[in-house]
């Protein structure tokens, strides 16, 4: 892999400002000094609980004994769809877009540390009506036949994340929406604000990928890349969201990726295909602009990115990263070490393959992965049978989850006419004899197919809810 200087490219707007790396993803970490925050819990004053439904206990998703000796794996992972955020005026994205390349410096330099708002989820900071509308959006233009009804779950990796730390007793307090479209439950992130922003961030986790990594001309002008990824969890069948942080140029993607159609191009907008949907927020009227621009990358060359500071010579708990590279099923990972002053020697940034360790980490983890797959299963049970009625999933405490209806009207996943479609498609797509089963398949991570906690967050991440606990 050769390397080359980084571009960084600057753009002012009014809208919303995802910049690369700032908070939900993007090579957090590497503080230079700790400060001790309070974590940021669901905010019950401001959004009050509904009606309880159920509690779920970890006693209660011990798995039928029946499939004792199953392996639990996740199976069939395969690309849905993709796209990427621009900085724009107005809401708008490319698709499939493409991620930011690993573009490291050819020599070191001292990099500032890390300043600015950084907003906890992009899609509900560019579109917070209706966050889950853009990867919807991409994904019928990507397939417009896309079969939904095979859909038993549609999450993100907040979501999945947050499930998994309560089948493992991590304590972090959480909660997100559900709802029934079609056949399908959509597990909804919420934030205290739709724009919260992260407090008191330090180090150099976000400065590093901005200076590491580069738009491409195609899709230049990009602050975020969300992939979407389908596969089996046991026989759940799942579309996953999540922020992916970069890709690798190997030489074997380029059969997927398209040139840009002019090198001396300044305006983005000229190089793609317009296609505007209307759409209102929480704000007010708007409009989500979907571009046709970029190209897929394929699945084994993306990579998730952190920092660390080499100061205390402590290497980083890859069992901390394990969890989230297994749900989003990406093979690699960045790992920088600084000086703890912004100097990143290249002999400290270490660009790993980590499929066969994630592997590993999933035959080593089947009683959570087990418990996982029994709580998926009984939530996507207690939301059918609620019919079209609006839940939501609030975690207060280890062991206890409840599943309660919304408070008030409620907030819809997707707009009217899209959910119509998703309903419509998944009319066209069920099999009859497709059911959700909690049996497992067998099988390994595929990879050759083909966006969270407090006190401190330096060492966190979106993936990790920024629990504040992420060791150096």
């Amino acid at each position: 892999m050769s390397f080359h200087p980084n571009q960084v490219f600057e753009r002012a707007s009014s809208f919303p400002r995802v910049k690369r790396g700032r908070g939900w993803g993007r090579g957090r970490g590497g503080a230079q000094h700790v400060v001790k925050r309070t974590v940021v819990k669901p905010d019950i004053v401001k959004h009050p609980l509904g009606q309880l439904l159920q509690i779920f206990r970890l006693s209660d998703l011990q798995p039928p004994e029946e499939n004792a000796g199953e392996v639990n794996k996740i199976t069939n992972c395969e690309y849905v769809a993709s796209y990427s955020w621009t900085n724009s005026e107005s809401p708008t994205i490319l698709v499939p877009g493409r991620p930011p390349l690993w573009m490291p410096l050819q020599q070191p330099q001292r990099l500032p540390e890390d300043s600015g708002v950084y907003f906890r989820d992009p899609n509900s900071a560019k579109f917070p009506h209706h966050p889950t509308e853009p990867a919807i959006r991409a994904l019928f233009e990507t397939d417009p036949a896309f079969p939904t009804g095979e859909v038993d779950v549609f999450a993100c990796g907040s979501t999945m994340g947050n499930l998994f730390r309560f089948v493992q007793s991590i304590e972090k307090p959480f909660r997100f929406n559900v709802e029934v479209i079609g056949s399908t439950v959509f597990l909804i992130r919420k934030e205290n604000d739709p724009r919260e922003t992260l407090e008191g961030v330090h180090g150099f986790g976000h400065s590093f990928p901005e200076s590491y990594t580069t738009w491409e001309q195609d899709v230049k002008g990009s602050e975020t890349h969300q992939r979407l990824c389908r596969y089996e969890l046991g026989r759940i069948n799942c579309v996953i969201r999540f922020e992916c942080d970069g890709y690798l140029q190997t030489g074997l993607e380029k059969t997927s990726t398209v040139e840009p159609k002019s090198s001396d191009s300044g305006d983005l907008a000229g190089n793609f295909k317009n296609v505007t949907v209307g759409q209102g927020t929480v704000n007010g009227p708007a409009e989500l602009s979907l571009k046709q621009g970029g190209a897929v990358v394929p699945q084994n060359t993306i990579f998730d990115m952190k920092t660390r500071s080499g100061r205390y010579r402590k290497e980083i708990d890859m069992n901390e990263m394990y969890p989230q590279l297994w749900i989003k099923q990406i093979p690699n990972f960045i790992i920088a070490y600084h000086d703890g002053a912004g100097l990143f020697p290249t002999s400290d940034i270490q660009v790993q393959k980590v499929n066969y360790n994630v592997q590993a980490w999933e035959q080593q983890n089947q009683a959570g992965i087990g418990r996982l797959i029994v709580l998926l299963g009984k939530i996507v049970e207690l939301a059918r049978n609620e019919g079209a009625g609006l839940l939501e999933v609030y975690c207060p405490s280890v062991d206890c989850l409840e599943v309660r209806k919304q408070y008030g009207g409620g907030m819809h996943a997707l707009p009217l006419e899209l959910s119509a479609k998703w309903k419509a498609m998944d009319e066209d797509s069920t099999d009859p004899d497709h059911e959700y089963d909690t049996k497992p398949d067998h099988g390994g991570l595929q990879l050759g197919y083909d966006s969270d906690d407090e006190p401190d967050y330096t060492a966190c991440g979106d993936d990790c809810g920024y629990c504040g606990k992420c060791t150096y």
